[in-house]
């Protein structure tokens, strides 16, 4: 492996970190953001959850500390014949100095994968879009995205 390509996001959130932690773990915004099966309902995600869209992939929810790191596992059948089992989707909440609320979303390693810069570059517009969807979400309690 030469270089690594792990997706990394940052950006700066009005809203106590306690509601940026809604708008990652309630369906309601995680379907204005990201995606959840069809008949996922409206289960908060907590630190068991297991989000599987059959036969094509299952996220797996591997750490869980409130109001600072989601941290999720991503396995896809295909990688297994790669020998990949699964690339992390982690999520995690800072507040700095002047009270602000930092979202930081890292995805990969995808260099460990075949077709890496597909998946690093599908994933890097996903972060930019997500970030500032979240940020919107979290700032903006009474609004809804559309997708």
């Amino acid at each position: 492996m030469s270089k690594s390509l792990i997706v990394k996001n940052s950006i700066r959130i009005n809203a106590p970190a306690s509601r940026v932690w809604e708008v990652l773990t309630k369906p309601h915004y995680i379907r204005q953001w990201g995606r959840l099966p069809e008949d996922f309902g409206d289960y908060e995600i907590h630190p068991a959850t297991i989000i599987e869209w059959p036969g094509q992939s299952t996220l797996n929810v591997v750490e869980f500390d409130l109001n600072r790191h989601l941290h999720y596992s991503l396995s896809v059948p295909e990688w297994k014949a790669e020998g990949v089992t699964h690339i992390g989707y982690n999520y995690g909440l800072s507040i700095d100095g002047e009270g602000y609320t930092w979202l930081t979303i890292e995805i990969g390693d995808f260099a460990i994968l075949t077709e890496a810069e597909k998946y690093y570059d599908e994933n890097a517009t996903f972060g930019e879009t997500a970030s500032h969807k979240i940020k919107m979400l979290a700032e903006h309690k009474d609004i809804d995205i559309a997708l």
